[in-house]
């Protein structure tokens, strides 16, 4: 019987990951900080990762996140994972789509003089649900922002990361506001990060 117990755990073990059962991304992504908003956030709100490893918060725009550089600085990582534009478009006044394009240069600017070997990864914003779009119609500007990001990316030698076909192809995933994502999203949205160089 104890034997039987023995193979067991050992199977389990051994099929736990073939399963898709936990992965370790704190090894997986030890040397990376990832940077954005509550999106980013979630990532050790779900505890995927510390939460030294994410420097994000609600509300983050561009220009908020040059305000947390050091503590991306002090971290010394190999890759930055960035995702940011989807507060940004949002702002009140002006001409948001230039003032992100402006902002965003200026973080990569003093990102890439302090960290001149990290490798980052600009991501695109997310698309949001039929319904967040209506009740909130600037989210349509959301490709014309990814446009910029990828131009950004080709400017700085950062590599661009589409999350729109992970996004368009699990909207079931969406949170109730259509703009978050549930906790399932996040490991499937990391998967495609580890998988992407």
């Amino acid at each position: 019987m104890k034997h039987t117990r023995i193979v067991s755990i050992v199977l389990a073990a051994l099929l736990l990951p073939a399963c898709g059962g936990d992965k370790d991304y704190e090894t997986q992504f030890q040397d990376s900080v990832f940077v954005g908003d509550s999106l980013t956030e979630g990532i050790s709100f779900n505890e995927y990762l510390p939460e030294e490893q994410v420097v994000a918060g609600a509300g983050a725009t561009a220009g908020f996140a040059m305000e947390d550089l050091d503590q991306v600085v002090e971290q010394e990582p190999d890759r930055v994972y960035i995702l940011l534009g989807q507060c940004d478009l949002l702002w009140p006044e002006g001409d948001p789509l230039a003032l992100f394009q402006e902002n965003y240069t200026a973080y990569l600017d003093a990102l890439t003089e302090r960290l001149p070997d990290c490798k980052l990864y600009l991501q695109s914003i997310p698309h949001v649900s039929e319904e967040a779009l209506e009740t909130e119609p600037r989210y349509g500007q959301i490709d014309a922002y990814n446009q910029v990001i990828a131009e950004l990316a080709e400017t700085y030698h950062a590599v661009y990361v589409d999350l729109n076909g992970l996004v368009d192809a699990n909207q079931d995933l969406y949170a109730e506001d259509g703009v978050h994502f549930q906790k399932e999203f996040y490991p499937m949205w990391l998967d495609l990060l580890a998988e992407t160089e």
